[in-house]
């Protein structure tokens, strides 16, 4: 089990620091949002690609996910019109693409306002158009060499699709296809009201990815999210993946004092659960 940190917790200009401190702190891995990082993503380059990894490679560190791809696209929808939803499986296919090209194994879909359920959709018709974007996005997914994973999201967050983990969990076994798995967000199953460490273990066979987080994406700590119960049950189900740390960003010139405050937190916590997030372990 590898421990990575999300992009979204610094701004661009203060990455080459942030990589620095990763790479110092003994953290191998970083998941991204690409849209903070390539122009156009749905269009990159060979060349941009060798150059954005080898910026991370230098300092021993991999990309090893994606995140936020539907940012800035509010109109795009997995329900609802046709065309629309064509053009949303189109984006996050050209996603699926680029994280096969560049290594990313693992992709999380949250964006919980381009899952909202339109109105005069009843409950099987959402099932149904769910399975259906997501087989198709699974399928692309496994051609690629990746899994696509949804993400749980809290009302609080504005969704109502797959707003708990167990609705997540039920998702990826009735969409059935290795290439579609379930991501869990410690912060976001505690504000849903969930048990992060009993969804760890009824969904350990379909967890593929998950994030260390606080609620609204603020700094990491302790006293509201139990880290230590969700990484005993993680250790518990041999859980190999990625643990990424999700948090936005703060004031300018804080970027390194905040994400080392919050590796040391995240390890700390597994290690009080007896794991020990190696960052040596295999990429996933």
């Amino acid at each position: 089990m590898g421990l990575a940190v999300s992009n979204i917790a610094w701004d661009a200009t203060e990455e080459a620091d942030v990589a620095r401190a990763l790479r110092d702190r003994g953290v191998r891995r970083v998941e991204i949002a690409p849209t903070k990082v390539f122009e156009d993503p749905t269009d990159v380059s060979d060349a941009a690609i060798a150059d954005y990894r080898g910026f991370w490679e230098a300092h021993g560190i991999d990309v090893v996910a994606f995140q936020s791809m539907l940012f800035g696209y509010p109109d795009l929808s997995i329900f609802g019109d046709e065309a629309v939803v064509r053009a949303t499986v189109e984006r996050l296919g050209a996603f699926i693409d680029l994280a096969g090209r560049m290594g990313a194994g693992r992709l999380v879909f949250g964006s919980p306002r381009n899952r909202r359920r339109p109105a005069g959709m009843d409950d099987e018709e959402i099932q149904d158009a769910a399975i259906a974007v997501f087989g198709e996005l699974g399928r692309r997914a496994a051609d690629a060499g990746v899994i696509f994973c949804i993400e749980p999201n809290p009302p609080q967050y504005g969704c109502d699709f797959v707003t708990t983990a167990a609705e997540g969990e039920r998702l990826v076994r009735a969409v059935a296809h290795p290439g579609f798995g379930l991501h869990l967000d410690v912060a976001g199953m505690t504000l849903a009201g969930d048990t992060p460490a009993e969804a760890v273990r009824s969904a350990a066979d379909v967890l593929c990815h998950y994030h260390v987080s606080a609620p609204d994406l603020g700094p990491i700590e302790r006293d509201v999210v139990d880290h230590v119960s969700a990484f005993r049950a993680l250790a518990e189900t041999s859980y190999s993946g990625t643990v990424s740390i999700e948090m936005r960003p703060g004031d300018p010139g804080e970027a390194v004092s905040r994400v080392e405050s919050a590796v040391d937190l995240a390890r700390a916590a597994a290690v009080r659960a007896g794991l020990d997030l190696d960052p040596a372990s295999g990429a996933a």
